[in-house]
């Protein structure tokens, strides 16, 4: 028999679940303040967006699989981004000898933002604003950063280096800290 030192969790009414425990939190909170699950996900992805910055981002990709009982049908929003029209199949290989560069020129056209909009506004019930909301107080009063992502910080140290907005954020003084203040595009985008 294995013993799980993790609570089973129960619910009579919802139930949220997901990467970060706070990310689960902001979903719960939509439900309990009259939120559908659509509104709920999407609290959890911009949320997860913020506090696993090792992981995802919010210029990022948020691929989701909608199913609705109600009329039986799922609904795919691709979610993915897509290269600029500026970068034709060969752009790499004349300019940079087939290799993908670090910076800009590695990015997609950001897609997770639209793929948040088009879920709320296909099937949501609640506005962006309230939705983000807890996503934004992350991001703007901090939050304690988990052993896994202090790890990643220290290993990838060199790459925020290189990148002066990057250790502003990560490298506050020049040190990884216990509490990370992630002012991300979604402050931006709600001011």
């Amino acid at each position: 028999m294995t013993v799980s030192n993790r609570l089973t969790i129960l619910g009579t009414r919802h139930v949220a679940a997901a990467g970060h425990y706070l990310a689960a939190h902001a979903a719960f909170e939509i439900l309990e303040a009259g939120g559908n699950a659509i509104d709920a996900g999407v609290a959890a992805g911009i949320a997860i967006e913020v506090l696993q910055t090792d992981k995802v981002n919010f210029g990022g990709v948020a691929p989701q699989i909608i199913y609705t009982a109600k009329d039986k049908r799922v609904t795919c929003i691709d979610g993915l981004g897509v290269w600029p029209k500026a970068i034709t199949p060969d752009y790499f290989q004349k300019r940079h000898g087939g290799k993908i560069p670090p910076g800009v020129e590695r990015c997609v056209v950001p897609a997770a933002p639209d793929a948040w909009l088009t879920a709320l506004s296909n099937f949501g019930t609640m506005s962006f604003s309230d939705v983000a909301s807890a996503a934004i107080r992350f991001a703007s009063e901090g939050f304690a950063v988990y052993p896994l992502l202090s790890e990643f910080i220290a290993t990838h140290r060199k790459d925020y280096e290189r990148w002066p907005s990057s250790a502003k954020v990560f490298l506050p003084k020049g040190r990884e800290n216990n509490l990370v203040y992630l002012l991300a595009m979604l402050c931006l985008m709600v001011q």
